[in-house]
């Protein structure tokens, strides 16, 4: 079961709550005003105005349907009551996981097949399958909430190749149905982080308010056709790659994977592909940076340079990064 809010964290959320319903009186024209004023000025305008988006990045943003990334139009998004939306509404994709966002886009411009596991609201799916063309892309995500934003998101920009799948994916041996734990940050509509109940690992004791149950698909089921894969399912990563090794040894993609910390038996996943000749690259704020034998081999965490995320590639593709 997952661990019940503590008093201080309900108090936080509760004081954030209340902010947000008191931001809603800033007229939707200021609201606009500001954020372009914060993107287009700079030097001591651009601080000033920061001070004040932080405060207003709390506003709810239903006043419109859905917007243009500020630093990306092509790129529109659903206005849901999101977190994620709310700092990509404001800050955009260099404000979010800029590098992150320029690597996945790349790796997606070159792809033949793209599996994402655990979309979210499906802004990575958006940036990808814009960068991918027509390449087949599946997006996977297990909350019904969030995967009918994904839904909502790829009609927006028109990826009519995105399929959307909303399960929950796991190794072959898992149940029909599984429990969802979802942190219930201010009520969000797509609450990021959510995690499965049972079996993950690097989230236990992760509050959460409440669980739902859901469907799940086999990662048997999901793998076939691609060559480029990423997982961010809180902790069942290694559980699903190591439930089809065979395939992604003779089908060699190329992994985005999220490492959380203790996370041991990802750990290890990583180190027998590194075994199969494959490289590792964690992504940093402008580069990437190798992560070497050693770093793997230790019980430390691997480095930090800026994300969780690593890319994990061929050696004969390792040139192509």
């Amino acid at each position: 079961m997952a661990e019940k809010l503590s008093p201080v964290l309900r108090a936080r959320m509760r004081a954030r709550e209340l902010l947000s319903r008191a931001l809603v009186v800033v007229p939707p024209g200021v609201t606009m005003k500001t954020r372009s004023g914060f993107h287009s000025s700079s030097g001591l305008s651009r601080t000033v105005l920061g001070q004040v988006v932080k405060v207003l990045r709390h506003r709810p943003l239903g006043f419109v349907e859905d917007f243009a990334l500020p630093d990306n139009p092509r790129i529109r998004l659903a206005a849901v009551e999101s977190r994620l939306v709310r700092i990509l509404f404001w800050y955009g994709e260099r404000g979010y996981e800029g590098m992150e966002t320029a690597c996945w886009r790349d790796l997606c411009a070159k792809a033949t097949g793209i599996l994402e596991l655990g979309a979210n609201i499906g802004y990575y799916t958006v940036q990808g399958a814009e960068a991918a063309g027509t390449t087949p892309y599946v997006a996977v995500e297990a909350n019904p909430e969030a995967a009918a934003i994904v839904s909502r998101n790829a009609d927006l920009n028109g990826l009519a190749h995105v399929k959307v799948v909303q399960a929950a994916v796991v190794p072959d041996d898992a149940p029909a149905t599984l429990e969802l734990s979802l942190p219930d940050q201010e009520s969000y509509v797509a609450p990021t982080g959510a995690y499965l109940s049972e079996g993950g690992e690097g989230i236990s004791n992760r509050p959460a308010s409440r669980t739902i149950t859901v469907p799940t698909v086999k990662m048997s089921d999901l793998i076939e056709g691609a060559d480029l894969i990423k997982l961010d399912i809180e902790g069942y990563e290694a559980g699903v790659l190591r439930a089809v090794w065979p395939q992604l040894l003779a089908a060699r993609p190329t992994i985005v994977v999220e490492v959380l910390r203790n996370v041991p038996a990802l750990r290890q996943v990583l180190r027998d592909l590194r075994a199969e000749n494959y490289e590792i690259r964690a992504i940093g704020h402008d580069a990437l940076h190798v992560i070497t034998d050693a770093e793997l081999a230790s019980e430390e965490p691997l480095p930090r340079y800026g994300s969780r995320d690593v890319i994990v590639v061929p050696a004969e593709k390792a040139g192509a990064l």
